[in-house]
């Protein structure tokens, strides 16, 4: 989660470059870009596609750069870039832009490989049941669920991302889990600690890996 120091230490790295500090946008870069293409590797399978909108994300910061405004939230402001800028691009090779809205995309969990280890405490039929009905989340539960376990996201963070009211998105990971939570019988406790272990972490898709 974002600490109060962490919100201190992006305000003032963003001031800097917003003064035209070059320098500090390469730390910014240096800090996120593993989670920027972790994430945009739940939009799509093609890697180079991401990897190329993240270089247009910090391009575009360089470019409008006078256009600008502060914030203390550095991460959500870069996630929100690149999810916009993966769809504009999805939208546009679909062939039929102006057919799709936002919302029309697919998300991958990406569930770990290693299930038999940190699923030990459940019995094989609920780990064949868990694992199923994650795939069958919807897209938009899917990258919620992601958004809140995995990168650790506030709720109103994940509002953000998604476009709903604090309400709504707590309303959607609620429900989600509610759906795992029936399928395999079991406390919404531990379901949350399931998660927790399950979603695969950065180091899968470590972008400086996979220049």
């Amino acid at each position: 989660m974002h600490s109060v120091e962490n919100k201190s230490d992006e305000r003032m790295l963003w001031t800097r470059f917003l003064k035209g500090d070059n320098q500090v946008l390469s730390l910014i870069y240096l800090q996120y870009s593993n989670a920027l293409f972790d994430y945009g590797c739940r939009f799509t399978v093609d890697r180079d596609l991401v990897k190329d909108c993240i270089q247009e994300v910090f391009c575009t910061l360089i470019r409008t750069r006078k256009n600008l405004s502060e914030t203390d939230n550095v991460r959500l402001y870069l996630l929100k870039s690149l999810k916009r800028r993966i769809i504009r691009d999805l939208k546009s090779a679909s062939g039929k832009p102006r057919l799709l809205n936002d919302q029309d995309y697919s998300f991958d969990l990406l569930l770990s490989d290693s299930l038999d280890d940190q699923l030990n405490e459940l019995d094989e039929e609920k780990r064949q049941l868990l694992s199923s009905a994650m795939l069958s989340l919807t897209d938009r539960q899917k990258e919620a669920i992601y958004l809140r376990f995995n990168r650790g996201l506030e709720y109103e963070e994940i509002s953000f991302l998604l476009s709903l009211n604090y309400q709504s998105s707590r309303a959607l990971i609620h429900r989600a889990i509610e759906k795992l939570r029936e399928v395999i019988h079991v406390q919404q406790k531990k379901i949350n600690q399931i998660l927790f272990s399950i979603l695969c972490c950065d180091t899968k898709y470590a972008f400086q890996h996979k220049k």
